[in-house]
C-alpha cells in the first residue's frame, strides 16, 4: 500500500516537472527581446554627407558593432538602389550620368530612392530575436509617433512606406545580419522632387528577375510645417524626440578607427562599378545599332554585368555586323568598355555601315 502511494507520488512529480519544462522551452523558443519595453539606444548624427561613406557606414555598424544604434544622416545627390535590383532598370541613366549623380547599391532589399540635402535619412540597428526577425512595425511605429507629435497624421501602407494622404514621403528597408537587424529609411523634407522624378524614371526597358521599384506620388514635409522649421531644426527636433523616446539613450561620436574602416569599405566596395552595377541579376534588353542609313535591331543578354549574347532581330541580317557584335561578348555593360571597343574596331564598324558616334549611347538609352 505504501509502495503504491509512493509510486503514484513519483508519477505526479515527474508529470509536473515535464509540464514545467515544456512551458519553459516554449517561452525560450518564442522569446523576442524586441517586444519588450525598450529604453536604451546610442543616438547620433553622422557628420558627413558623402553618399559612399554613408552607405558604407550602414554595413560597418551592423557587422562590427554590438550596440543598439539610431543614426540620422543626410546624403548629397545620389540614387540608392536595393541589393537585388538592376541599376539600369531603376534610373534614367542619361540624366543621372550627365548630372554626375552617383548610383550606389545598399545591402538591404527594397526599391530605389533619390537622396539630396533636403532628405533626412535614419537608421536603426538592434539585436533581434530568434523569430520575427523582419518586423518593420517596431520601427515604423516610432516614426509614426514622431510625426504625430508634430501634428501630422500619416498612414502606413502594406509595403511599410509612410504616406500623407495618397502621397509617399518615407520608404523603409531592412537587412538581417546574424542576430542583428538594420532598418533604415528616408524622410522627404525639402527634396528637389523634379530631380527625383527625372532620376528614377528609366528611358530603356530591361527584362529580368531583379526586384522592381513600386513607384508612388511623393511629397515633402516642409510645406506642412511652420516656415521657421528648416531641415536643421527638423533634425535637431527629431534627435531630441528620440532621446526622450529612449530615456536611457546615450550620445556617440565616431572614432578615428571607425572613420578609417568606413572609408576603406567605401573605396573597396561602394565606389566600385562591380558592386553598384555589375552585381545586378541577369537581364536582357533590346536596342538598335545606328547605321548610316537606318537601324539594326538587336537583343542583348547580360550576366554579372557582362554581355553574354547579342542576337540580331532583323530579317535583313548584316552578317559582317553580326560578327563584330559577337566580339562584344565578355565586355562589361559600361560606357568606358564600349567606347574602347568602338575605338579598337572603328574602321570595321564604319565598313559595315555603323554610326560610330552614336554606337555607345544606344546601349544606355
Amino acid at each position: 500500500m505504501i509502495l503504491d502511494r509512493f509510486c503514484l507520488y513519483r508519477v505526479k512529480i515527474n508529470l509536473f516537472t515535464s509540464v514545467i519544462f515544456a512551458v519553459y522551452k516554449s517561452l525560450e523558443n518564442n522569446f523576442n527581446p524586441v517586444l519588450l519595453p525598450y529604453k536604451y539606444m546610442l543616438i547620433f548624427y553622422r557628420p558627413f554627407s558623402d553618399p559612399y561613406l554613408n552607405i558604407a557606414a550602414e554595413e560597418y555598424f551592423i557587422k562590427q558593432s554590438t550596440e543598439d544604434i539610431c543614426m540620422i544622416w543626410i546624403n548629397e545627390r545620389s540614387v540608392i538602389i536595393g541589393k537585388h535590383q538592376n541599376a539600369f532598370a531603376e534610373i534614367n541613366y542619361p540624366f543621372v550620368h550627365s548630372n554626375h549623380i552617383p548610383v550606389i547599391r545598399r545591402i538591404s532589399g527594397g526599391g530605389a530612392v533619390y537622396h539630396d540635402m533636403g532628405n533626412v535619412n535614419f537608421t536603426f540597428i538592434k539585436k533581434t530575436g530568434k523569430t520575427n526577425q523582419v518586423d518593420f512595425s517596431q520601427f515604423t511605429s516610432v516614426l509614426v509617433t514622431f510625426m504625430q507629435s508634430l501634428g501630422i497624421e500619416i498612414n502606413v501602407n502594406k509595403r511599410n512606406s509612410l504616406f500623407i494622404g495618397n502621397q509617399k514621403f518615407s520608404g523603409h528597408a531592412e537587412h538581417i545580419f546574424h542576430d542583428r537587424v538594420l532598418h533604415h529609411g528616408t524622410l522627404l523634407f525639402d527634396t528637389d522632387l523634379n530631380v527625383l522624378q527625372k532620376s528614377l524614371i528609366p528611358e530603356k526597358e530591361y527584362q529580368g528577375k531583379a526586384m522592381k521599384s513600386v513607384r508612388s506620388d511623393v511629397c515633402n514635409l516642409a510645406p506642412l510645417l511652420p516656415k521657421t522649421i528648416d531641415i536643421h531644426i527638423f533634425i535637431q527636433t527629431l534627435i531630441a524626440w528620440l532621446r526622450n523616446y529612449y530615456p536611457e539613450s546615450k550620445s556617440y561620436e565616431l572614432t578615428d578607427y571607425e572613420m578609417k574602416a568606413i572609408s576603406e569599405l567605401s573605396e573597396t566596395k561602394y565606389k566600385t562599378w562591380a558592386w553598384n552595377f555589375g552585381y545586378s541579376p541577369a537581364y536582357h534588353f533590346q536596342t538598335e545599332i545606328p547605321l548610316l542609313s537606318g537601324f539594326f535591331p538587336i537583343t542583348v543578354n547580360v550576366e554579372n554585368g557582362k554581355f553574354v549574347q547579342i542576337n540580331a532581330l532583323s530579317e535583313n541580317r548584316n552578317h559582317d555586323l553580326v560578327l563584330l557584335l559577337n566580339n562584344m561578348t565578355g565586355i562589361l555593360h559600361k560606357e568606358e568598355e564600349i567606347d574602347k571597343f568602338v575605338e579598337e574596331n572603328k574602321q570595321l564598324l564604319e565598313l559595315v555601315g555603323a554610326n560610330t558616334v552614336l554606337f555607345t549611347s544606344v546601349f544606355f538609352q
